[in-house]
């Protein structure tokens, strides 16, 4: 879901109070001067413990509790996960519901041209991604009848079990002559197919990944539908470019993972990973520099933890992922791991 949309959408159509209510605060006024609501925590007494501010940011502070478990400014979305205690994308979809919209409700559809325009200009300056703009929606479960269930030699000689292969349901394509990777949304929707190309050797004419079903790659973060509640539980999360990392990983025994389809982040995907309250761990190609790195963590605001896995003891070769080899990231994890902030 666009978390800026919904967050506008909330603001323009004055539903501030109807999800306060909706997670049991009690005591709810709006105060005129500062253009601000104050209520009572579900369980609490203290009729100002909680602070929401009427804009598009949302932003909230409940002056009894701690909502998020990193420092950060929080808002309105983080108060509904913290009073349901559900998972940030459990409670966009809560939200959405409450709303009686789709988790996928596109917040552009019916804005004018001109607006839209406005907008797209006001992405780039922020140095924003035209690919955001794309609609991310859901697909038929049926497509993935038309690939043939079976697990590859390939995939195995990557470093990727025949029981991981089984769990991502990876698959082969007899009409594009490709292993299928299904892709899932945070909430586990089916919203696109990646094929891979069946030799390990690849055509100069051909392309090695291809989308048989088309998604926006830049509002996904492939793998979060089943390694969420891990990264919950370890408090980390370890972040790198492609599926196969995943389910590398995976196959190793870390399911903590997720990837986002190369090494810059969407803004879609940076506020997915600020709202998952983990330390983030980029894990990028060995040609991926420092300086890259540092680039990246620009983008987070501040108090959020970062770091980042980089191969100063040179075992990894040129265009090597560190999840490659099982030994070598064992090695990278326990010694090469370096904090951005």
């Amino acid at each position: 879901m666009d978390i800026r949309g919904l967050k506008k959408y909330i603001y323009e159509n004055k539903y501030i109070e109807q999800i306060l209510e909706a997670i049991g605060c009690h005591h709810i006024q709006y105060h005129f001067s500062g253009d601000y609501f104050t209520c009572a925590n579900a369980d609490g007494d203290n009729k100002k413990a909680i602070v929401v501010y009427n804009s598009e940011s949302l932003n909230c502070i409940n002056y009894t509790r701690n909502i998020t478990k990193i420092n950060r400014p929080a808002d309105l979305i983080d108060l509904v996960c913290y009073a349901k205690n559900i998972s940030f994308p459990e409670g966009l979809k809560y939200i959405s519901s409450e709303l009686g919209i789709s988790y996928y409700y596109d917040f552009d559809e019916d804005t004018p041209e001109s607006l839209k325009l406005l907008d797209m200009l006001d992405d780039l300056k922020s140095g924003d991604i035209t690919e955001e703009k794309t609609v991310l929606k859901p697909i038929s479960e049926t497509v993935l009848s038309y690939y043939k269930p079976y697990v590859n030699a390939l995939f195995y000689e990557d470093n990727i079990d025949y029981a991981t292969q089984k769990e991502f349901e990876i698959g082969f394509d007899m009409f594009t002559n490709r292993y299928t990777i299904p892709i899932r949304s945070e909430i586990g929707d089916l919203i696109g197919v990646k094929g891979r190309y069946f030799y390990r050797n690849v055509p100069e004419v051909k392309n090695k990944y291809i989308y048989i079903e088309p998604c926006p790659k830049s509002k996904v973060i492939y793998g979060l539908n089943k390694t969420l509640p891990f990264i919950k539980r370890q408090g980390r999360v370890y972040i790198g470019e492609s599926e196969k990392f995943v389910m590398q990983l995976w196959s190793y025994g870390y399911r903590n993972s997720g990837a986002i389809g190369g090494k810059e982040l969407s803004v879609y995907q940076n506020n997915l990973l600020i709202r998952i309250g983990a330390d983030i761990v980029f894990c990028f190609d060995k040609d991926v520099k420092k300086s890259e790195y540092e680039d990246t963590a620009k983008s987070f605001p501040e108090g959020i933890p970062l770091y980042y896995v980089y191969d100063e003891d040179n075992i990894l070769s040129p265009k090597e992922a560190p999840s490659d080899d099982p030994y070598k990231w064992q090695h990278l994890i326990e010694n090469n791991i370096y904090r951005l902030r």
